[in-house]
């Protein structure tokens, strides 16, 4: 990519109404497992540290986005859209002072690879090409049709033919005057790589993923319900010694003692971080935040935990349920108990119905029965994002 070019700016079109969806809600405000087709698409560039902004076009009658969780994220630029997809991408365009990198998105594109966009932009030499797309061959049998009544006129060779998909980068410049050369002829490309061909310029394909479907229509749901889930499972202990309370959960709880560790010592915290982790095959908590490097000492477990859980967002998921089992003698812990979920709520963003703790002895048995020390284990589910 040329040096020059170093800002790169992320356009999802989302104005359209759906009007092959058959819903009153616009298809990109259905929620597919609990998240709205356009957030679960826009987080997937927000994870990513590439873009400058991300410019989300939505209709001049637009009530549902405000809605969205995302809609006030400093990165993210809203304005108004047009009637086609490609005034959209104009409006936004619009907003791009300098020329730059662009990559081109749909909103109802929500599973899309995190890896795939990363490889796109990794892979866009304007040098070479104007425009770079993915797209994936065509094995069904392609028929050219009357539209009128359906009969065939001939049978076609797929092997000529693929489907474009989104994303696709070009640089601001190119894409902005190739639709004003469309616009001029009052026509309206299908898509940025079309419109960058009726001008002249060169498009090159990358092999895209089937998974990275549009939905048009609702039976494209229907297809995407099942979730590609994770569970892990983590542990961890510490001895006490003379202290001053117990760090669980983010909470400090009081007590005569505390623990005996490179850190804060929270085991609750540890553990959860060890599950993430092995849901996602990234080791153990000790591969990441070893105790014999002296940038962990003392650290907070919240602070792990931030470090930790950004390198499970790299991995495409994200975290929605925790479960939660930690044996001591003492102190008891029913009275902490809703601070500490509370505590760890907003450490996670999950709702407090998605964290469940108990506490439980170990009738005096082994080290935390002797009052040595304590230990936590703990379940989570994850979900691809």
């Amino acid at each position: 990519m040329k040096k020059n070019l170093n800002e790169i700016y992320a356009i999802v079109p989302s104005a359209g109404i759906g009007t092959r969806f058959e819903s009153e809600v616009p298809k990109q405000y259905i929620e597919v497992n609990g998240i709205s087709i356009l957030e679960k698409t826009i987080n997937h560039f927000l994870d990513l540290e590439i873009f400058e902004k991300i410019i989300v076009p939505i209709s001049s009658e637009d009530i549902f986005f405000e809605k969205l969780s995302i809609s006030k994220h400093e990165k993210i630029i809203k304005v108004v859209g047009g009637v086609t997809r490609s005034e959209s991408v104009m409006s936004a365009l619009g907003h791009i002072k300098e020329n730059c990198v662009v990559v081109v998105h749909d909103g109802v594109r929500p599973y899309i690879d995190q890896k795939e966009i990363k490889f796109l932009v990794e892979n866009f030499n304007p040098e070479e090409e104007d425009i770079l797309a993915y797209g994936i061959p065509i094995y069904e049998a392609l028929k050219k049709i009357n539209q009128d009544d359906l009969f065939v006129k001939k049978s076609v060779d797929r092997n000529k033919f693929y489907l474009a998909q989104t994303p696709q980068i070009t640089t601001s410049y190119l894409l902005e005057n190739s639709l004003e050369h469309c616009f001029k002829d009052n026509f309206q490309p299908n898509d940025e790589s079309e419109a960058i061909e009726r001008a002249g310029g060169r498009i090159r394909i990358l092999p895209g993923n089937r998974k990275n479907i549009k939905i048009t229509v609702a039976e494209d749901i229907a297809e995407k319900t099942i979730v590609n889930e994770r569970v892990g499972n983590g542990f961890d202990s510490h001895r006490f010694e003379n202290g001053d309370g117990l760090m669980l959960g983010g909470v400090k709880v009081p007590y005569h003692k505390s623990f005996l560790a490179h850190s804060d010592g929270d085991i609750i915290i540890h553990a959860l971080i060890d599950s993430m982790f092995g849901a996602v095959s990234l080791g153990d908590i000790g591969d990441h935040f070893p105790d014999t490097d002296m940038k962990w000492l003392n650290i907070s477990g919240k602070e792990l935990f931030e470090i930790a859980y950004n390198k499970v967002l790299k991995k495409g998921f994200s975290l929605k349920q925790i479960d939660i089992v930690v044996i001591m003698e003492e102190p008891k812990l029913s009275e902490y108990k809703p601070d500490i979920i509370l505590s760890l709520s907003n450490l996670t963003n999950l709702k407090e119905d998605g964290i469940g703790l108990k506490a439980k002895t170990s009738e005096k048995m082994g080290f935390t029965g002797k009052k040595e020390g304590a230990a936590a284990f703990v379940i989570t589910r994850l979900e691809e994002k």
